[in-house]
């Protein structure tokens, strides 16, 4: 088993599930603990898009390559 030690600290009760989604994880998962650094250590990785955004922005520009493809006569 591995060594854990029990910390405390103050959160926002509407924080409280996702710290202990973040403390499963990382117990769950080895490789967490190096993207969540990551994350952390960026200060544009907060910058993102909504999946959905990026959905609806990628299925445009596959549209614009087959329209592309299509006048290339691929």
């Amino acid at each position: 088993m591995i060594e854990t030690k029990q910390i405390n600290l103050r959160a926002r009760p509407t924080h409280h599930a996702l710290l202990r989604r973040i403390n499963d994880r990382l117990k769950a998962d080895p490789g967490f603990e190096g993207v969540l650094r990551q994350m952390l250590d960026d200060q544009s990785a907060c910058n993102f898009m909504p999946e959905r955004e990026a959905r609806a922005e990628l299925h445009q520009i596959n549209r614009r390559i087959e329209a592309l493809e299509r006048a290339v006569g691929l």
